[in-house]
């Protein structure tokens, strides 16, 4: 997978400059916000709302995946785990063209049932030692 600059926006790494949106909705606008910022500075729930929309995958999923490698559950503003759920949704055509990237996604999804494996042993002994 070739480096990519992370203090260059998405707008500069695709040579397309969006105008003012002209569209008043919310995600309109901080769709054309976040494409201004550079990916360095993109937080979970920018990552989450352009990777909802299928937006410059190419350059966010990487970002994406490093973080929920670490933490599954990695969250933007809607619920725990939101930005992982919106990398799931991501057609399968994509994976089809982007194994590299699939494989780090099954490698997410190992990490989250290994620690829910361990969560759901401690919640169960809490309860037993509880009653």
């Amino acid at each position: 997978m070739r480096q990519v600059d992370l203090t260059k926006t998405l707008e500069e790494l695709e040579g397309e400059y969006w105008s003012e949106p002209n569209f008043a909705s919310s995600l309109v606008i901080q769709v054309h916000k976040s494409r201004k910022k550079p990916l360095c500075e993109l937080n979970n729930e920018d990552l989450r709302l352009l990777i909802g929309q299928q937006m410059s995958l190419t350059f966010l999923l990487p970002l994406a995946l490093e973080r929920l490698i670490q933490n599954p559950l990695r969250s933007g503003d809607l619920y725990t785990g939101d930005l992982f759920c919106s990398v799931l949704k991501v057609g399968k055509e994509y994976w089809k063209e982007h194994k590299e990237l699939k494989n780090e996604v099954d490698e997410v999804i190992r990490t989250y049932e290994e620690a829910r494996e361990t969560i759901e042993e401690h919640i169960s002994k809490y309860r037993r030692d509880q009653l």
